[in-house]
């Protein structure tokens, strides 16, 4: 009978760790996997035209990176639900490193959305 116990309680333990190690993280990751990649590149994005803009002294432009920067606080909300889930933190720093040589964009493609198309 105790043999018995034993083995049930070893195998509740198991499939609990498991799902609590392995399904939870990669069921998560899988369904968060596009948003984190795109936030990602996105919020990378909005600090370096942050920067750029902060280095023009432009009060207008200033306001506008502010609200372009809003989407970090996406990326931070999402990275912090992968990681409440127990994704591992080199995983997310793989696909923040994936995102920047992926979705990387040209200093033309930057610039573009702040010219004038017509008057």
């Amino acid at each position: 009978m105790i043999n018995k116990i034993f083995k049930i309680v070893l195998i509740c333990f198991c499939i609990i760790w498991i799902t609590k190690e392995l399904l939870v993280p990669g069921i998560t990751l899988a369904i968060l996997y596009d948003k984190y990649l795109n936030l990602t590149s996105e919020c990378a994005n909005a600090m370096d035209e942050s920067w750029f803009i902060e280095q023009k002294k432009d009060i207008k432009l200033s306001q506008t990176a502010q609200v372009h920067l809003l989407v970090c606080h996406d990326y931070d909300k999402t990275r912090k639900i992968l990681l409440s889930a127990g994704v591992s933190e080199n995983i997310l720093a793989y696909i923040g490193l994936e995102a920047l040589e992926t979705k990387q964009h040209t200093a033309d493609q930057l610039v573009k959305q702040h010219r004038f198309m017509e008057r």
